[in-house]
């Protein structure tokens, strides 16, 4: 087995002629890096501090247990790559087993395009796996943040993150092993991270052990975070605030917080979702979208203040016929405005302890139609005011109420609260560290009603 080595990159006193094997004897340019062919285990470290100009596009794969792994060395602010226009800053594709550690990425240009700050790409053929972006400050990224450019240049084909495969996947062919973990993705032009296959709309569902877990997004030209073709991803412990900041209702339309689509089994916990804009529709916390099989499961979120509610059933586009339910349980969902549930596509979604409040009346319980297919049970409603539309023809039982008079038909309802939430004044607070408490005391809730039950 060859040793594996490690390489230096330094912008000022680098030398592409050198062997790039120490500090002293660092490489230069990303153009030296781009035509090495790396193996196991090598590490390729960029001066801190340093700056570079053009796409990083390493060649040759890492092994399971000793990946490739591009990082920063010495002191100072996170290597810099600037795409400046060209399709990312850094672009793995079809390569497996890279790590790629506490970068700043940058890809501006004057006009809006398909660009990404990273991007997978996986191989056509076979499996392309373990590959982990984390630590990265990705910012400045001129995508495209239009709907109506068709097919590959509209703006689902591109991300802060992107993260794709060529063409469509099958059980032979297709990524695994994929974790985007604690970047910090601000003010792009297109979503904060994408996950898809380039055959978009289509309910091919293989890629596997997909974890998008601890980013901050803030500010995008679109949605927060997609992830379509996956079996079982992981969505967990990421914010986002203001997805759709730098969009427009001309141009992009639609967009929402955190959904998927053309997934199987996915679940969404402990993230935090806010001010996600409205458009001409959508702008919700959180969708079920075309194709989606199994169950589809958000826990333990907390969000508030997003334009087009909490949660958007797009569950019937594009119908899979292994669909099964989308169950949302003890999430805090405060000051929505519009709606609770926006929309209603036949297909049954289960909420039970979850926490509803604000500050005036009980958003619209199902916007678009009657919301007969959603059921309520073990929730908490905490607001002044009614609903102005009414409670609906949703299914409710054994909530709670608070001081509201009006009630929805619900055999088993209960008036007042059954625990008190932390006090606050004027806007929702930012930031989940208040929220386990509250987790908690929402799944003992409906842990305890099943116990009576028994």
């Amino acid at each position: 087995m060859e040793k594996s080595r490690i390489f230096y990159v330094n912008d000022l006193e680098g030398n592409d002629h050198n062997e790039g094997t120490a500090p002293e004897r660092a490489w230069k340019s990303l153009a030296k890096v781009n035509a090495q062919q790396f193996r196991p285990g090598d590490r390729i470290r960029f001066r801190r501090g340093g700056v570079w100009t053009g796409m990083l596009q390493p060649r040759g794969d890492g092994d399971l247990e000793a990946p490739v792994v591009l990082e920063g060395y010495g002191q100072g602010d996170k290597p810099w790559i600037q795409g400046n226009g060209r399709l990312a800053a850094i672009f793995l594709q079809g390569v497996s087993f890279y790590r790629v550690e506490g970068f700043k990425l940058t890809n501006h240009a004057d006009e809006r395009a398909i660009r990404h700050g990273v991007c997978i790409m996986g191989k056509p053929e076979g499996i392309t796996q373990g590959i982990t972006v984390t630590g990265c400050e990705i910012c400045d990224v001129t995508g495209e943040n239009r709907r109506s450019m068709g097919p590959y240049r509209a703006m689902y084909w591109n991300g802060g993150v992107y993260v794709s495969f060529p063409g469509r996947t099958s059980t032979q062919d297709h990524l695994h092993d994929i974790v985007i973990a604690e970047n910090d993705i601000h003010d792009v032009l297109t979503s904060g991270i994408r996950v898809n296959q380039q055959e978009d709309s289509i309910n091919d569902i293989h890629h596997t052990h997909v974890v998008i877990r601890r980013n901050r997004i803030q500010r995008t030209g679109s949605d927060g975070i997609i992830v379509a073709n996956c079996i079982s991803p992981l969505i967990d412990g990421n914010t986002c605030y203001d997805a759709g900041a730098l969009g427009n209702l001309e141009e992009t339309r639609l967009v929402a917080g955190i959904w998927v689509c053309a997934t199987r089994d996915a679940l969404i916990q402990h993230n935090e979702v806010a001010r996600t804009r409205l458009f001409e529709a959508d702008g919700t916390a959180f969708d079920t979208d075309w194709g989606t099989a199994g169950d589809t499961i958000f826990q333990y979120n907390y969000t508030h203040d997003n334009e087009g509610g909490f949660w958007l059933d797009c569950i019937g586009l594009n119908r899979n016929r292994e669909c099964g339910r989308t169950i949302m349980r003890y999430n805090i969902v405060l000051d929505e405005h519009r709606c609770i549930t926006q929309d209603d596509y036949g297909l049954p979604s289960e909420f039970y302890g979850n926490y509803f409040g604000g500050q005036g009346a009980v958003p619209d319980l199902c916007c678009l139609q009657d919301g007969r297919s959603h059921s309520f049970q073990e929730n908490v409603f905490d607001y002044p005011q009614g609903p102005e539309e009414g409670w609906k023809q949703s299914h409710y039982q054994g909530n709670w109420y608070g001081t509201l008079e009006e009630l929805p038909e619900d055999p088993q309802a209960r008036r007042g609260l059954p625990f008190a939430m932390p006090p606050r004044e004027g806007a929702a607070p930012e930031g989940m560290a208040w929220c386990r408490r509250v987790w908690s005391q929402l799944a003992g809730l409906v842990k305890a009603r099943g116990a009576d039950q028994d």
